[in-house]
């Protein structure tokens, strides 16, 4: 790590720790907006406006670029909060709030731009990048479909906070990936129906299609019986998803969507 990206890391993981419950899932916004650790997430931030990206080594660079995303969600909360809709917690995304390296970015242009290798978000037609935008040259060179259980959104649905570090990714991407799964899929009709985060239908194309889906969640699944449920059925599986709760995942929130 650079300096400058450790003490993101660091900062982010301050924040995780004062904030947050131990799994990472639902965050005292009330304390976290007036305290000291989110005013060191934005003195970190502000500190990578000069910073140049391409110092990042290869095998860290996802790790970077998932730690500023997580970051600036943070960072932005007091405005997500007051997202009275949809379209304005989806607007939260679209809208450039990072500077780094001299250059603008939105959040969409970190996830969809640079760590799903400038693929549409859902909903969209268009990669939030063109084709020569200079931004492109920090995508980093491999892509996992993984990213997608890595990035937190501050909402109910969200993957829990988690910090990410260049040198221990792939067994952070698996922890992430496994506990998503087994937290939000449920096998019922004795393996007739397998029930799976939406957020697996937006992205399935990043899977591998359906099939893809089926075969990720599966192979990480606790329940060793209810798997072999689902391979009895040699494919006659009918996938079931799951409404996306986009509501702010405060600690002890009440019930009810942003809608």
């Amino acid at each position: 790590m650079t300096g400058e990206d450790r003490q993101l890391a660091e900062s982010l993981q301050a924040a995780k720790a004062a904030h947050f419950d131990a799994d990472g899932a639902a965050c005292d916004y009330a304390a976290l907006v007036t305290s000291r650790e989110r005013g060191r997430l934005a003195a970190c931030l502000a500190d990578l406006e000069k910073f140049d990206p391409k110092r990042v080594r290869i095998p860290a660079q996802t790790a970077f670029w998932v730690n500023v995303f997580n970051a600036g969600v943070l960072r932005d909360t007091p405005e997500l909060e007051l997202a009275a809709s949809l379209g304005e917690v989806q607007a939260f995304f679209e809208r450039p709030r990072l500077k780094i390296g001299g250059r603008l970015y939105a959040l969409d242009d970190v996830q969809h731009g640079l760590l799903r290798g400038n693929l549409p978000k859902n909903g969209r037609l268009r990669p939030p990048m063109l084709r020569d935008d200079p931004r492109l040259a920090y995508m980093p060179i491999a892509y996992d479909e993984r990213i997608h259980f890595a990035m937190h959104s501050a909402c109910r649905s969200s993957p829990p906070l988690r910090v990410f570090d260049g040198g221990q990714l792939d067994v952070q991407f698996e922890d992430a990936s496994t506990g998503y799964v087994r937290r939000s899929v449920r096998i019922e009709a004795g393996g007739a129906v397998v029930v799976i985060p939406r957020l697996l239908r937006w992205y399935a194309a990043d899977f591998g299609g359906e099939r893809g889906v089926l075969e990720f969640v599966l192979t990480r699944l606790e329940d060793e019986a209810a798997v072999d449920l689902v391979d009895r059925r040699r494919g006659r599986v009918k996938l079931q998803y799951a409404a996306f709760d986009w509501a702010l995942n405060r600690r002890e929130a009440s019930d009810g969507n942003r809608s």
